[in-house]
């Protein structure tokens, strides 16, 4: 009778398995179709000596959504790309996004020591779900973020510490793991990380004959001036509340929206006291993590700090992966019954319901405090005694 349950869950996985590769071959279609957050625009820009960040500014002509918000390191990488057409350069790009999405659960099962069944459950799981999806999608460079801001919790050598600096790309994810290696005394680790940074901002700023303290500070421009906020993370949240309002305002047309250029020192005054407020949080929150041994529990925190606190999309929460894979290892506990039951609401039924009642502040604000209190709840269990039982 075990054998014959064994073998029948065995076939079930694999059902789900086949289900998983179809979901996977309908977000390849579509990727195909899309892909317009993959930033090959910017890159192509480079190539041609432009400097996509002033070119923007300025009120240049956008390919798709392609804005190129991301430091100067991630065009310098995306440089071979430019010189492939776009249906060439997106088909790529999405071989390489589908690697991703199995070498990272794949990677972290196994330094994890999660058995063969699991694995193939959580690989399910994370193939299926909708944050994986829209990034595939999208062609976004979220699966290509993810991959080396974990990097250094699975393998522990220089060349991981080097290449986990790639996720500085995207500043809203990898800044928190900057904050991790400065907080938690790291600082060797800090000094190899930040190295792709400073190349590529050289490569850059060298490239397109740009005064390279100016161009050093575009980035930071074009996302202010972008004014990218949602309701479901802490940064945004706190950047709403006005202290000043009596801005100067100067607009300017990029992806034919109207995008707020701030110069006025009230904006830069709320937004010093929003930076604040966020670099405290962020600080006392690493620190409660920076002594724990068990290397999943950090990444799990890390990733859910990144959610909570920093401007994102539905495709950043596929850094819910970590907390996934601790949940599912130690899913007799209760707290882990209750982040596996919040992980995969969001995961299959978040899109659904925000459908069903259409866009809802009030809705955005309750997910945001979900995600909050899942990180206090998290912080305050794994600190505890009870660490020494994880698995």
């Amino acid at each position: 009778m075990l054998n014959y349950s064994k073998l029948k869950y065995k076939k079930t996985l694999l059902f789900f398995f086949i289900l998983s590769l179809v979901s996977l071959f309908q977000s390849s279609l579509k990727a195909l179709k899309d892909s317009c957050d993959f930033q090959w625009f910017p890159s192509k820009l480079l190539s041609q000596g432009i400097n996509h960040y002033k070119y923007f500014l300025e009120g240049g002509e956008t390919f798709k959504c392609q804005l190129g918000e991301y430091a100067h390191g991630l065009q310098v990488v995306l440089l071979p790309f430019a010189y492939l057409e776009w249906n060439t350069a997106k088909i790529i790009w999405l071989f390489i996004n589908l690697f991703l999405v199995f070498a990272i659960p794949l990677m972290l099962c196994k330094k994890f020591y999660v058995s063969d069944e699991l694995t193939v459950l959580i690989l399910c799981i994370f193939i299926t779900c909708s944050p994986t999806r829209n990034a595939i999608n999208l062609g976004q460079q979220s699966l290509f973020t993810m991959f080396f801001f974990i990097l250094p919790f699975i393998i522990k050598n220089n060349y991981s510490y080097f290449f986990s600096g790639f996720s500085y790309f995207k500043y809203s994810v990898g800044s928190i793991l900057a904050f991790y290696y400065l907080i938690s005394k790291k600082y060797k680790l800090f000094l190899f990380s930040i190295i792709p940074s400073l190349l590529g901002w050289i490569i850059y700023f060298i490239m397109t004959n740009s005064d390279p303290i100016t161009n050093l500070f575009e980035p930071l421009k074009l996302i202010l001036g972008k004014n990218y906020l949602k309701t479901n993370d802490l940064y945004s949240l706190i950047s709403q509340i006005y202290i000043f309002d009596n801005y100067d305002l100067k607009e300017t047309k990029i992806l034919h929206e109207s995008f707020k250029l701030y110069t006025d020192t009230s904006f830069i005054i709320n937004k010093l006291i929003g930076l604040t407020i966020f670099l405290s949080l962020t600080f006392i929150f690493i620190k409660m993590i920076s002594n724990i041994d068990n290397e999943l529990v950090k990444l799990s925190i890390l990733c859910l700090i990144v959610l909570v606190f920093l401007p994102h999309a539905r495709y950043d929460y596929i850094l819910l992966l970590p907390l996934l894979i601790l949940s599912i290892k130690n899913f007799k506990h209760i707290i882990f019954k209750f982040n596996f039951g919040i992980i995969i609401f969001y995961f299959y039924f978040n899109r659904f319901i925000k459908h069903l009642i259409g866009y809802d502040q009030v809705y955005e604000i309750a997910i945001f405090l979900i995600f909050f209190i899942q990180l206090i709840v998290n912080l305050m269990y794994l600190r505890g005694k009870n660490n020494l039982i994880l698995k």
